[in-house]
């Protein structure tokens, strides 16, 4: 990577000279990518084959140098941008791309001040004619956080009774991971491809320790939880296929999901909720439920779900 403290000439000919210099390392910069572009997917193909820990260190080593080239071939490409706008005293602007982000994510609005006197004159009586907004993307990095259940004790004065509210739930029995810490994991791992063994890194940078072995526990009590509910869900209709939808274990039909499954723990509810989406067919007159609240699995609730979803898919 270029240093930040570039200076451009003074004079015409030497700035000229830059931007040849600038655009030559780019275009030899978009070279080497396309050539390690084809390199990467050769081998990849060949991943499919007998693998070797080797091919598939030079495979990371590759797309490691492939990230780096690409960061270098934008920032000479914006360089030579700058530098052809130096000199220039008329141009046509550029037409503005508007990006269209999508209208649920929350906006905050920035409203900056304006002068209070016109900066030509000097006056005072300003008047709003219109405002131009400019958006731009930005991310709130995740947050851990520590929920603290707290039941305290009280004892009954007349009869000396202790009474103490109930544990809450949990969805790993004896376990401290909460629900939102369990879903990501399951849509890091299958979902996202992350193995745990990365994910346990990723979470020792945010300084949070979690071995892999107790990750590891944490996915194959997961897998035990929902395993009654996902063998009865195949049982009773085959061609769902089994996806992740807004972090919730849910089956789609055709890409649209059919049904999904809400864990209490995760929406703070007191009980779970098994619902069903647009795509279902349950219309039944003019109103018809498409969600139920469940609390555990009986073989009476197994059967009314197994019809609910034979008929969501007839």
């Amino acid at each position: 990577m270029a240093g930040a403290a570039d200076h451009l000439p003074d004079d015409g000919a030497a700035l000229k000279a830059a931007l040849i210099e600038t655009r030559a390392k780019l275009v030899g910069a978009q070279a080497l990518i396309e050539h390690l572009q084809l390199v990467i997917a050769k081998m990849q193909r060949e991943k499919f084959g007998p693998r070797s820990e080797r091919s598939q260190r030079l495979i990371d080593q590759l797309e490691l140098q492939l990230e780096e080239l690409a960061a270098t071939a934008a920032e000479d490409e914006t360089k030579a941008e700058a530098a052809a706008r130096v000199e220039v005293r008329g141009f046509t602007r550029r037409p503005a791309t508007r990006r269209n982000f999508p209208a649920d994510l929350p906006r905050r609005r920035i409203v900056h001040p304006v002068p209070t006197a016109c900066p030509c004159c000097g006056g005072t009586k300003l008047s709003k004619i219109g405002e131009d907004v400019t958006e731009t993307l930005d991310v709130v990095p995740r947050q851990w956080f520590v929920t603290e259940h707290v039941r305290e004790k009280f004892s009954c004065r007349s009869c000396e009774t202790i009474n103490q509210p109930p544990a809450p739930f949990h969805a790993i029995a004896r376990g401290f991971a909460g629900p939102s810490l369990l879903a990501m994991m399951l849509v890091e791992k299958y979902a996202n491809h992350q193995p745990l063994n990365r994910q346990s890194e990723h979470y020792a940078r945010e300084g949070i320790e979690l071995s892999v072995s107790t990750m590891a526990d944490h996915v194959g009590a997961c897998a035990a939880t929902l395993m009654p509910l996902h063998e009865l869900i195949k049982a009773a209709a085959p061609e769902l296929a089994p996806k992740t939808w807004y972090g919730m274990p849910a089956y789609a039909k055709d890409g649209n999901v059919i049904c999904f499954f809400q864990n209490a723990g995760k929406f703070k509810a007191r009980y779970h909720t098994f619902g069903f989406n647009n795509g279902a067919k349950l219309d039944d007159g003019a109103m018809w439920p498409t969600s139920f609240a469940l609390l555990k699995l009986t073989a009476a609730d197994e059967a009314k779900l197994t019809a609910l979803v034979k008929k969501a898919v007839s």
